[in-house]
């Protein structure tokens, strides 16, 4: 059964950014929760501002790693944005187009400084 998608619940974290150098995007984060069923768990997240508006969630086995599934999922949503791509995202506190988020492995050369390697 999926999670109810109309708020991310209980903030436990948000960021900042900044969408052509005015306007707030908001990330917020919400508390790891346990799935109805089973034994696993699962953390909401909301990107604001950026592509379109909705709450989401990652799944895992505890709390951290739900946690940690939707940081890499927020990266990945935030960096192959059309926005970050169109150089209209960024992180005051970022450095060469970073926005402090993780990504799965195989999207890595989304990332700034990083290309993909040549077989």
């Amino acid at each position: 059964m999926q999670p109810n998608l109309e708020s991310v619940g209980e903030v436990i974290a948000t960021r900042t950014l900044t969408l052509d150098g005015t306007t707030e995007a908001k990330v917020l984060i919400g508390k790891p929760q346990p799935f109805l069923e089973g034994p696993s768990w699962y953390c909401r997240y909301q990107i604001s501002n950026v592509g379109f508006d909705r709450v989401w969630y990652a799944g895992g086995e505890d709390e951290v790693q739900a946690l940690m599934l939707a940081l890499s999922m927020i990266g990945a949503e935030l960096y192959c944005s059309d926005e970050y791509r169109a150089g209209r995202l960024s992180w005051d506190a970022g450095r060469d187009g970073d926005l402090g988020f993780p990504v799965p492995e195989n999207i890595r050369d989304v990332l700034p400084g990083h290309r993909k390697s040549e077989s």
